[in-house]
């Protein structure tokens, strides 16, 4: 008796998830969530979904310290194939250019495959993208 291998193929369509929550620290979990269960259903390890995590949560304070108080921040997630990109904007304070510190920096490098910090329209807007370990291109 002889058993046919079984084939399984998985197709994970592009997905958009809006979350918007008022500018202040104490709501930032709530992006690392939406993360996390976007993750969830794509061919990533537990180290990708924990630096995934950790990138949303920096990113996401970058913009907080860098927006208008009493505003609000959109976050926008948005999942093609195995790729997840980010991308947060809330009104600006008012001021000089935003930047990233040296720390945040360091983390958003060792965590994601690209991301960026500006002033843009009158806005701040944070964007970060991430494949899991090992994909190509």
């Amino acid at each position: 008796m002889s058993v046919e291998p079984i084939s399984v193929e998985t197709s994970v369509e592009p997905t958009c998830i809006t979350l918007t929550f008022p500018v202040g620290p104490e709501h930032i979990r709530l992006a690392r969530l939406v993360a996390s269960g976007l993750v969830a259903q794509l061919d990533y390890g537990l180290d990708d979904l924990e630096d995934l995590r950790i990138a949303v949560d920096e990113l996401c304070a970058l913009v907080v310290a860098h927006a208008r108080p009493d505003t609000m921040i959109e976050v926008l997630f948005e999942v093609d194939g195995d790729e997840v990109s980010v991308r947060a904007v809330a009104p600006a304070a008012p001021g000089g250019e935003v930047e990233i510190d040296e720390l945040s920096r360091l983390i958003l490098l060792a965590a994601v495959d690209a991301h960026d910090l500006v002033r843009q329209d009158g806005s701040v807007v944070g964007r970060l993208r991430k494949r899991p370990a090992g994909a190509d291109g």
